[in-house]
């Protein structure tokens, strides 16, 4: 099974926001241009390279207002 397969059935989605420099900084990423972001609530996971590398914080993630917060 392919990861982004397995990811997909633990209930990720597709991360279509921008992701901060300082992210990929972080994780020493040699090639952010591969990056492939997917999000569930409390975790970030990429499946851009054999690393997949993961984290619970929203750091340097695009925050998204939802029609909720907006109703307020």
């Amino acid at each position: 099974m392919r990861f982004v397969d397995f990811i997909r059935q633990q209930g990720y989605k597709r991360y279509t926001g921008t992701v901060s420099s300082s992210v990929y900084a972080y994780f020493r990423c040699e090639n952010p241009g591969r990056a492939q972001w997917w999000f569930k609530p409390g975790s970030f996971q990429c499946a851009g390279c054999k690393a997949q590398c993961e984290t619970d914080s929203p750091e340097g993630f695009q925050t998204f207002l939802t029609q909720d917060a907006t109703d307020a």
